[in-house]
């Protein structure tokens, strides 16, 4: 149903990031390796996802839907694998309905359950591990959950950071079973260890210019707007669990109050986390949000969707915990009233805000950047040509031209040089793609001459900042 949902919903919808997934492909399956537009390139923290892509292209010959193919298939087994979670749990039926039901309408899975980016891959691979090591008893599936947990991170690179808290969580742990655990986690750590010896020989780095370009070097590079922004991400992709949470609070405290017995919020949470063995996924959900607030990395929807599960599940487990605290009547009620939340608050956000923005982004960003792209192969001719810009993925994709990458997400000499300006003197593209929020003459030195090609005012740039915004294209003639 989600993958229907999503088709109905978004049936064009792919962000530009998914078009570098879609760059790197073609040139992987080319024979170049891992590069874009032909330079060879550490310029995706995906790699796992670029080799997916390549292997199912081999096939149906379309990077395209390869990647779509592959979105979508995770979204089946992300709820199928939450499904088989919730059983395990042995909760009540209709609880396990509503966690179900929040999942499949969550505005933002629906969004990026078909958009050809690794995110709902994330999900799968998070829930997985979860199961393994949790839910399962034997050794047999901790040894498989390694390779998972190794391989998740070339999924995405939180997942190192998931690891390194896991391994320090398993040694204070509790529990006779380390040995197993701790094999199992060597299993992930070789994974890694080998990826990382490639990556250094091959690129010759370890870090993704991504994260170099979104994080920055300092750790405390906080700012309370992008703090708040984040936050409302935060209480956004989980809405209907978060309204339900604090109506329950003021609920069970009345309660409370009327039948004069002592309640603990701080002993219901320690119940709901200890009894459905989720410690660790809460310290995950904390340390990801702490982590990104501190670096004052920009944190988009398809970052935060891994978490969404283990929001829901918590929040089911809380609720699973009122039965001795509440009469059969109100608990049902409660119930109700979660159906209802899911539904109301899942149909607002999508139609309200999700949709609206991903529409633009589709008539706006995406029908433009392909125009734009035809325009630079036309004015090409049979030569190579260079473009640079801050949008890569479908310029990249489309133009035929080697891009540079003024954002440094597929170029990492950009961050050899000390601002856009000796960088593109450097290089000297013939053609430069420039949004309003860059100035000509902050970009381009003296020594060249410019000429519009193309100028449109566009939506679509996303549902934060959604204001329409000038792209402007223009032919470089670079003076000795």
């Amino acid at each position: 149903m989600s993958v229907i949902l999503a088709w109905v919903l978004y049936p064009q919808f792919m962000g530009d990031d998914t078009f570098i997934h879609i760059g790197f492909i073609k040139d992987f399956v080319s024979g170049k390796g891992f590069s874009f537009t032909g330079i060879k390139t550490y310029g995706t923290t995906s790699p796992m996802w670029v080799i997916l892509g390549a292997a199912l292209t081999k096939i149906i010959s379309s990077p395209e839907l390869s990647v779509r193919l592959l979105s979508g298939f995770f979204t089946l087994i992300t709820v199928y694998i939450f499904y088989f979670v919730l059983v395990r749990y042995h909760i009540n039926k209709t609880i396990i309905y509503a966690a179900l039901t929040s999942l499949v309408l969550n505005p933002f899975f629906l969004r990026w359950a078909l958009t050809g980016m690794e995110a709902t891959a994330a999900m799968t691979l998070l829930l997985l591990i979860y199961n393994f090591y949790f839910l399962r008893e034997n050794s047999i599936n901790k040894y498989f959950g390694g390779i998972i947990f190794g391989l998740a991170v070339l999924i995405r690179p939180e997942f190192l950071g998931f690891l390194i808290i896991f391994t320090i969580y398993i040694f204070f742990a509790p529990g006779n079973k380390k040995k197993s655990t701790f094999f199992s986690l060597l299993i992930a750590i070789l994974t890694v260890f080998i990826w990382i010896i490639f990556s250094y020989f091959y690129f010759g780095t370890v870090v993704p210019n991504t994260y170099i370009a979104k994080a920055g070097e300092s750790l405390f590079n906080l700012q309370f707007e992008n703090t708040i922004r984040t936050v409302k991400l935060l209480a956004a992709g989980n809405l209907p669990e978060f309204i339900l949470i604090a109506i329950i609070l003021v609920v069970v405290v009345l309660e409370s109050v009327k039948r004069k017995y002592q309640f603990s919020i701080k002993g219901l949470l320690k119940n709901t986390l200890t009894k459905h063995k989720l410690i660790l996924p809460f310290i995950w959900i904390a340390g990801f949000y702490i982590f990104y607030i501190l670096k004052d990395v920009t944190v988009i929807s398809r970052y935060t969707l891994m978490l969404v599960p283990f929001i829901i599940l918590i929040t089911v487990s809380f609720l699973d915990e009122l039965h001795k605290y509440l009469s059969t009547s109100i608990f049902k009620i409660i119930i109700l009233l979660y159906f209802a939340i899911i539904v109301v608050v899942s149909v607002w956000m999508t139609f309200t805000v999700v949709k609206p923005a991903s529409d633009d982004f589709v008539n706006g960003f995406q029908k433009t950047y392909r125009e734009v792209a035809s325009i630079i192969k036309e004015n090409s001719g049979l030569q190579v040509a260079s473009v640079a810009l801050s949008d890569v993925g479908m310029i990249g994709c489309y133009s035929g031209a080697r891009v540079y990458d003024l954002a440094g997400l597929v170029d990492k000499t950009r961050f050899d040089y000390k601002d856009n300006r000796e960088y593109l003197d450097t290089k000297k593209p013939e053609f430069l793609v420039l949004r309003e929020e860059l100035k000509l003459n902050d970009v381009l030195p003296n020594n060249v001459k410019t000429q519009i090609l193309f100028r449109k005012k566009i939506a679509g740039f996303g549902i934060n900042h959604s204001n329409p915004r000038t792209v402007t294209l223009y032919k470089l003639i670079w003076l000795k």
